[in-house]
């Protein structure tokens, strides 16, 4: 795996075109600012940030976080989360750019779709059976059993990946007992679970979805595996979960974006927690190669 020198971030994905990497993600926390880009023609020597979204042209107030990227019909296509100034409540958005350095305009205004609840961490699927989103139903407003918890949702998008059509499914909530270690987390004030960052990927005729369980200011947060045979579910959590979280050199791996390198191979970009004694302070960017198998008719993952 690589560590980079990117920190002060979160959410990390990047996205190749014309032979440069542009890594996009939640920076210095969500600031005020907006969204910026970082730049590689390597994936180790990365340039100085540069700003692609002024939060000041957004419906947004705040909590600028996980931005994904994806070049499309000749444009730049970004799905974003932010707080929003009418209601202060967590929403997902859409801007539109021709470079990928920006800059990007919000296409609507206004939120994406707004059902009445938080929503973050947009992450788009192309295949065979269209374009679809899949996001989190954030936990700060919905309370399932008594609980405060992120749930995972998938919808159809219009052709220009900017408008949402048809039902919102619940695909993913966390009931596996490893999902469940937030709930031991002594610094929350209330408990909470999450189900959260998803990125999915067509796969020989299925599909797989990486997603992060557990507090992300924690070294139990870590990505997960699950597959279906269509974009809405079934999903089926595997046995093995999580895929990633803790070993000796990292601590706290999560929200990873799925994109092909300059070799062919299939890559991930993900963070982890840059002090493990003290979690949530700081996290930085990790890029790691990503290979699945078929394993007794089912998909193991490895991220190396």
């Amino acid at each position: 795996m690589l560590v980079t020198n990117m920190t002060n971030i979160g959410d990390s994905q990047i996205l190749l075109h014309k032979e440069t990497y542009y890594c996009y993600a939640t920076y210095k926390g969500g600031n005020t600012e907006g969204f910026y880009v970082w730049t590689s023609q390597d994936l180790t020597n990365w340039g100085e940030p540069q700003l692609a979204f002024r939060a000041i042209d957004s419906w947004g107030e705040g909590k600028f976080w996980a931005p994904e990227v994806v070049y499309h019909n000749g444009k730049f296509v970004m799905h974003y989360s932010a707080q929003s100034k009418e209601n202060h409540s967590l929403r997902i958005g859409v801007a539109v750019a021709d470079s990928p350095l920006g800059p990007f305009r919000d296409v609507h205004g206004k939120p994406m779709f707004d059902l009445g609840y938080a929503a973050i961490d947009g992450s788009v699927l192309r295949c065979d059976q269209g374009n679809f989103l899949y996001y989190s139903k954030d936990c700060s407003e919905n309370i399932v059993e008594g609980i405060h918890t992120s749930q995972l949702y998938c919808v159809r998008l219009s052709e220009d990946l900017t408008e949402t059509v048809g039902e919102h499914v619940l695909v993913a909530t966390p009931i596996e007992p490893f999902e469940r270690l937030s709930l031991q987390e002594t610094r929350l004030k209330t408990p909470r679970l999450w189900n959260e960052g998803p990125c999915v990927l067509a796969l020989n005729g299925e599909y797989v979805m990486n997603y992060s369980a557990n507090y992300y200011a924690s070294n139990n947060y870590a990505i997960c595996l699950a597959t279906a045979k269509s974009p809405f579910g079934p999903w089926q959590k595997a046995q093995d979960n999580p895929v990633l979280s803790q070993r000796e050199d990292l601590f706290g791996a999560g929200h990873n974006a799925f994109f092909t390198g300059k070799d062919g191979n299939l890559y991930t970009a993900f963070h982890i927690q840059t002090d493990p004694k003290n979690p949530g302070a700081d996290r930085r960017t990790v890029i790691g190669r990503v290979e699945f198998e078929m394993e007794n008719g089912k998909f193991r993952q490895r991220i190396f």
